[in-house]
């Protein structure tokens, strides 16, 4: 489910309304759009806090399924706001896996950077993620500073990069 569901209510609309206010200080035509999957509401809700008060966009998603439902809306009709500037991703996840969401990303789109979260950082996935192409793998808990330069790096490179011609200069 995308956090946009009008039937959420209580705490949820006092969260949203919340959302709502920090959007008028974001300046919305510059400002990067991140894609936040995350099945944990608690989890999502401070990632997401800490992501808007750094100047982001963000689109939260409950689960991979829906995740993947966005993503494809904007590569089948050619809409840019449904292209990420980056996408954090919890790896465990109903329905589709962060490491899926990962593979799917990697076959379709330009290079988007994605960060990975997990509570079960072994050293195969690890591997795995970084064979699919993962910028990082966060391991909870970790601190809001790691999140924020994590994300700061991976925003800085996605922007490096798209600011390269197809021959290697910069525009």
């Amino acid at each position: 489910m995308l956090r946009s569901d009008p039937s959420r209510t209580g705490r949820e609309s006092a969260s949203a309304r919340g959302r709502e206010a920090r959007k008028q200080l974001v300046a919305w035509s510059r400002s990067p759009l991140v894609l936040l999957v995350e099945d944990d509401a608690n989890m999502r809700d401070l990632l997401a806090a800490v992501l808007w008060r750094d100047g982001c966009r963000v689109v939260e998603a409950a689960d991979g399924e829906s995740a993947l439902d966005w993503l494809g809306t904007g590569s089948v009709d050619g809409d840019l706001w449904r292209v990420p500037s980056l996408i954090v991703s919890d790896i465990c996840l109903p329905l589709v896996s962060g490491l899926e969401i990962l593979a799917g990303v990697s076959r379709n789109y330009r290079r988007v950077p994605v960060i990975l979260i997990t509570g079960f950082g072994d050293e195969e996935t690890h591997a795995r993620a970084r064979d699919l192409g993962a910028d990082r793998v966060l391991d909870k808990p970790f601190a809001l500073s790691e999140f924020r330069a994590a994300v700061a790096s991976a925003l800085d490179e996605h922007d490096r990069l798209r600011r390269l011609d197809g021959d290697g200069h910069v525009v």
